[in-house]
């Protein structure tokens, strides 16, 4: 079983979302653009793309990786969602393997200050669409092991179209990565909650 494997309803979006795999409902990433597969890949220059704060591309003998770091934590630590988005739109062309680091705080002032977080979020999940992944991790950053509610931004992943992203959590502070199976608790809660937040009722 993948992680996508649901029984899910026709898709809503909500709050500030696209309503498609495009940003504004119109802009649409131009892949011809750029031509880099396989090999080539590390080797590209990513210096002549789009630079933003919330993304790093780190680079081994045989592979790139683009690691987009979204950290809510605090208010000045917001990302400028339509300067990152814009960013990421170039690099769908040439990056196949994403890391995107999640760090919400322990509580959200408010259920619209939550909503507009998770909007945020599940813009990035459209415009990944976009690209030809392979692979997704998805990393909650949490202040402990308790810290479930921390988890909640994690849930606009579930629109990826990869079906085999992975998900888990790091504990600041704790060095090691703890994974979140599919069909464990956690994952059966956030799914529940993807469900009834993105998920339209047949």
């Amino acid at each position: 079983m993948t992680r996508n494997d649901y029984d899910d309803g026709s898709q809503s979006v909500q709050g500030e979302q696209a309503d498609s795999n495009h940003v504004d409902g119109s802009q649409s990433v131009q892949q011809d653009e750029l031509s880099v597969h396989g090999s080539n890949t590390v080797e590209f220059d990513f210096s002549t793309l789009l630079q933003h704060p919330a993304l790093t591309i780190e680079k081994t003998d045989d592979n790139v990786q683009m690691i987009i770091d979204l950290d809510f934590s605090q208010p000045e630590s917001s990302p400028d969602i339509g300067a990152l988005l814009g960013a990421l739109m170039g690099y769908a062309a040439v990056i196949y393997d994403v890391k995107i680091l999640i760090k919400a705080p322990k509580q959200h002032h408010n259920v619209a200050t939550c909503n507009g977080r998770l909007a945020k979020v599940a813009m990035v999940m459209s415009v990944l669409n976009n690209f030809n992944l392979t692979k997704v991790e998805v990393i909650a950053r949490l202040d402990d092991h308790y810290s479930f509610k921390q988890l909640g931004l994690t849930t606009a992943a579930y629109q990826l179209n990869l079906r085999n992203w992975t998900l888990a959590y790091e504990v600041l502070g704790i060095d090691g990565k703890w994974d979140i199976p599919v069909d464990s608790e956690d994952e059966l809660r956030l799914r529940g909650r993807y469900r009834k937040l993105f998920l339209k009722k047949r």
